[in-house]
């Protein structure tokens, strides 16, 4: 696996070191569980407002007035 290392005289393909390589890994893992911690809020936040327009609804109000309530 290879870098680019860019300087004011040029560029130069470098060798990842056996270290920068793990922290690469290490890196994307953590990127992918962050996407997906993400993705599951998004989720939760989603269930949460349809649970309250369902609470608001049995408490007898009508898609107008629950509209006027939460804009």
């Amino acid at each position: 696996m290879k870098k680019l290392l860019v300087t004011p005289e040029g560029t130069v393909e470098l060798e990842l070191t056996a270290q920068e390589i793990i922290q690469k890994q290490i890196d994307e893992q953590k990127a992918e569980q962050e996407i997906i911690a993400y993705e599951q809020k998004i989720a939760q936040e989603k269930l949460n407002k349809q649970s309250a327009l369902n609470k608001l609804k049995a408490l007898g109000l009508n898609d107008a007035e629950i509209k006027a309530i939460i804009g």
